[in-house]
This record gives structure tokens, C-alpha cells and sequence, in this order.
């Protein structure tokens, strides 16, 4: 499937989108509300400045992908893999990230409110720091307030 496709699809009103793959697409600036993409694999998609809301996005591969200015809303991205991906100023806000795997991903800037990272494993880096509200750690300890660091 490309990007077309599943926004035409979307537009006509499917949601169910379980384990596609989607390589070499521009979804950049793109809204979806109330998906099922658990299961996907993205590959070299562009999805910066994209709106995920209440989006099902859990066990799913995620390989040299835009995903700065991005905005994720609800979504649940449990037991993801995130590997050399740009998330540059990217915002979850109450997100399911319990099991996440973020390696080798810019994540300057970014900024995680509300979320759970219970048994994640987070490996990104960059030139300025993540931030962080009322989180959940890796070890199920949770964070009150803003801080820089979770560990």
C-alpha cells in the first residue's frame, strides 16, 4: 500500500489498517483520527508535522523515518521499534510507550507528557535535551513535574 492509497481509503472511511507496510512515502502534515495500524512497518516515510490521534500503533516498525514536529495524541505505540528515525521537537501526549524500543533516533527536542514508558528501552540522542511531564520510567517509577532526565 502506499500513501495515497491509505488516505483515500481513510477518507472513505476505513480505519482498520493492521500490518501494512508503507515505504518511500510523503504523509508529511497528514491528520488521522481513530486508526488501526498496529502491526505496521514504515519505511523512509515522511510524517513530519503529522497529527495522530487515538491511533493504534502498537508492535509496529519504524525504520528512517520524518517524524519531527510530529504530534501524537492517545496513541498507543506499545512494543514499538523505533530505529534511526528523526523525532526533532516531536510531542506524545498521553501515550501508551510501555516496551518501546527508540535506538539511534534524533530526538532533540522532544517532548513526552503524560506517558508511560514502563520497560522501554530509549537509546536516542541529540544535540538538545528531551522533555519530560508526569512520566512513567522504564522501572515503573513515576516521575511528578518536568525533568530533563528519566533514569
Amino acid at each position: 500500500m502506499d500513501g495515497e492509497e491509505l488516505l483515500r481509503r481513510y477518507d472513505a472511511g476505513e480505519r482498520d489498517f493492521r500490518a501494512i507496510i508503507l515505504q518511500h512515502t510523503d504523509l508529511s502534515n497528514v491528520k488521522l483520527d481513530s486508526v488501526n495500524l498496529s502491526g505496521a512497518c514504515f519505511y523512509h516515510v515522511n510524517l513530519q508535522s503529522a497529527n495522530l490521534k487515538n491511533v493504534n500503533l502498537s508492535s509496529t516498525e519504524w525504520s528512517d523515518c520524518n517524524l519531527s514536529v510530529m504530534q501524537f495524541w492517545l496513541c498507543n505505540l506499545k512494543d514499538a521499534t523505533i530505529e534511526q528515525c528523526d523525532l526533532e521537537s516531536a510531542r506524545f501526549f498521553d501515550c501508551d510507550l510501555r516496551g518501546i524500543r527508540i535506538s539511534l533516533s534524533n530526538v532533540s527536542r522532544a517532548a513526552f507528557i503524560r506517558v508511560n514508558f514502563q520497560d522501554a528501552k530509549l537509546g536516542g540522542s541529540g544535540e538538545d535535551p528531551c522533555e519530560f511531564w508526569d512520566v512513567i520510567r522504564p522501572d515503573g517509577v513515576f516521575i511528578s513535574g518536568f525533568t530533563y532526565h528519566i533514569t
